[in-house]
C-alpha cells in the first residue's frame, strides 16, 4: 500500500497529527500501531489534567506548547461535545521550606500569562476542611478530561477523512528506494514518502531502526502509580498539587479528581525494568540492560541521594502515599484505598541528563519525537503543529 505519510504510533500525538494532517492537506496518510487497539499506553494512563503550564520556564518548548495546545484543546472539545470541566488547580506548600519554590512558581506563572492568586489558609480550607496548608496559590487554567476520548474522536475524525488506522502491526523493517521508505509490519508492507516517530516508549528504539543511527536520547521509563480514594473523602473537584520536591524532577504525589467521579492519589516515580510492565514488577531484560547502562541513573543517586532511592523503589507502598499525602490532606488512609492503576512515562535522557524540555528531531525525510511526557497530552495539538513546521521544511528543501 502506498501513502505520503507514515506516522508510527496511535498516541494522542500520533493521533493529533493525524488529526491536523487530515483536516489541511489532501495526503494519503498511514498510522500504525504496534498495539490492538488505541489508548494502551500513556494517553490512557494518566491523571487526565488537562495542564496550564505553570511549571515550565517561559520561551522553553513545554511552556509554549502547553499554552497554546491547553487553547486548542478546549476549542477541540467545545467543537466535539467532549466532556469536560474546567476547575483550576491549587498548587500547595505544605510548610515554611517550600514557600520560595512556592513563591517561584507564581512569578513564573505570571510571567507566561496565567491567571493566579495567592490564597490564605482560611480560603484553602474553602475548598476542603481537611486541606492542612497554610500557603498556596490558585492556577486558573486547569481541567478534568478523558485523554482516550480526545484520542478516539482524533481516530474517528481522521478516519472519515480518509486516514488509516492500522492496529496490531509492529514495525520490523525498513528499507529504501527511489525516495521512499518501505516499511514492514507483521507481513504487511507500506510504501511511504515520510515517516513520523510518535512511538513514545518505544521512540528511541523505532529511531534506530528507522535512522540506522545510534539514538541521541535513550529512554529511561518511570512508573507512575495511582492508588483510587473514595471519592466522598473530597469536598471539591479542584486537583490539587504540592510543591515541587527541588530535590527530585518530578511533580510529586498529587490529590487528582477524576471527570467520571473517582478520586486519585497519585503518581509516585518509581523506575521501571520493563516498558511497558503495568502488572506489578516485572523485569524485560532488554529495558533492565538500558537502564543499568543509562548513566542518568547514577546521576540521579549521585545529585538526589537519599530522596531518589525512597521515590524509585517504594512500588506499590501504601504507607508512601499516606506520608505524602498527609501532607497537605488530613483526610487521607490507607484504609481508604480501594482501587490502583499505574502508567509508565517515556522520560528521555541525553548524555547522562534527563531531558526537561519536548524533543523533536528531523533525520532526512523522517520527524522524530523523542520526549513527550507530560504535559503532552495537554499540548497534543500545538505538539502536531511542531511537527507539521519540521515536516513542510523537509518537504519544501
Amino acid at each position: 500500500m502506498k501513502y505520503d505519510i507514515a506516522i508510527i504510533g496511535a498516541g494522542i500525538i500520533g493521533g493529533a497529527l493525524a488529526y491536523k494532517l487530515s483536516e489541511e492537506y489532501q495526503l494519503k496518510i498511514v498510522v500504525i500501531d504496534k498495539e490492538a487497539r488505541p489508548s494502551q499506553h500513556q494517553t490512557g494512563r494518566n491523571s487526565g489534567i488537562i495542564h496550564s503550564g505553570v511549571y515550565y520556564p517561559e520561551n522553553s518548548l513545554k511552556s509554549k506548547n502547553c499554552i497554546n495546545g491547553y487553547k486548542q484543546l478546549i476549542q477541540f472539545l467545545e467543537e466535539n461535545s467532549i466532556t469536560y470541566k474546567i476547575t483550576g488547580k491549587l498548587i500547595a506548600a505544605a510548610n515554611e521550606t517550600e514557600f520560595s519554590e512556592l513563591d517561584r512558581l507564581f512569578e513564573n506563572a505570571q510571567s507566561v500569562g496565567l491567571g493566579v492568586q495567592y490564597l490564605t489558609e482560611k480560603e484553602i480550607r474553602k475548598i476542603d476542611p481537611n486541606l492542612t496548608i497554610p500557603k498556596g496559590f490558585f492556577v486558573e487554567e486547569t481541567g478534568l478530561v478523558d485523554y482516550s476520548e480526545v484520542l478516539n474522536k482524533f481516530i474517528n475524525i481522521s478516519s472519515d477523512n480518509g486516514v488509516d488506522f492500522i492496529f496490531g502491526a509492529s514495525l520490523n523493517d525498513i528499507a529504501e528506494k527511489d525516495n521512499k521508505y518501505s516499511l514492514s509490519t507483521n507481513g504487511k508492507f507500506f510504501q511511504t514518502k515520510y515517516v513520523i516517530n510518535c512511538a513514545g516508549l518505544q521512540c528511541d528504539r523505532v529511531f534506530e531502526l528507522l535512522t540506522g543511527q545510534n539514538s541521541p536520547v535513550k529512554i529511561l521509563p518511570f512508573k507512575g502509580e495511582y492508588f483510587e480514594v473514595t471519592p466522598d473523602l473530597y469536598q471539591s473537584d479542584i486537583p490539587v498539587y504540592p510543591v515541587p520536591n527541588p530535590d527530585f524532577p518530578f511533580l510529586g504525589v498529587h490529590l487528582t479528581p477524576m471527570i467520571d467521579g473517582s478520586l486519585k492519589v497519585g503518581p509516585n516515580a518509581v523506575l521501571s525494568f520493563d516498558r511497558e510492565g503495568y502488572n506489578g514488577f516485572e523485569i524485560k531484560i532488554a529495558d533492565a540492560l538500558d537502564i543499568v547502562s543509562n548513566k542518568a541513573i547514577y546521576k540521579l543517586v549521585k545529585d538526589y541521594k537519599a530522596t531518589v532511592l525512597k521515590e524509585m523503589l517504594k512500588q506499590k507502598s501504601k504507607t508512601f502515599f499516606e506520608n505524602k499525602v498527609k501532607k497537605y490532606w488530613s483526610s487521607f488512609s490507607t484504609s481508604e484505598i480501594n482501587g490502583y492503576s499505574c502508567g509508565i512515562r517515556a522520560q528521555a535522557t541525553e548524555n547522562g541528563e534527563l531531558l526537561s524540555d519536548f524533543r523533536i528531531e528531523t533525520y532526512e525525510r523522517q520527524v522524530h519525537v523523542l520526549n513527550a511526557p507530560s504535559p503532552a497530552a495537554t499540548s497534543c495539538l500545538a505538539i502536531a503543529d511542531t511537527i507539521l513546521e519540521k515536516l513542510n521544511k523537509l518537504i519544501n528543501n
